[in-house]
């Protein structure tokens, strides 16, 4: 016997779940690859100084993320009363 599908996702899921991958890839990009870059610049020690800002840049992406997700999680909870 076969296994059953799994069951297929609606437009509103897959685009969910590729917003986080590339939110992700975003991130890894500017922190491992930007500091990697930064480290073959200018020197390996260069990464402790460049590093808060790396992730000070992570975090102005990902706050608005947040905020985002939380409201449309909020907004379907409202339509759903």
């Amino acid at each position: 016997m076969s296994n059953p599908s799994p069951p297929t996702k609606n437009g509103r899921e897959r685009r969910q779940e590729d917003d986080k991958k590339f939110l992700y890839m975003v991130i890894f990009t500017l922190v491992i690859l930007g500091g990697g870059l930064i480290g073959l610049i200018y020197g390996w020690l260069a990464i402790l100084s460049a590093l808060p800002f790396l992730l000070g840049g992570a975090l102005l992406i990902l706050l608005p993320w947040l905020l985002l997700t939380a409201y449309g999680k909020w907004r379907e909870r409202m339509e759903e009363y």
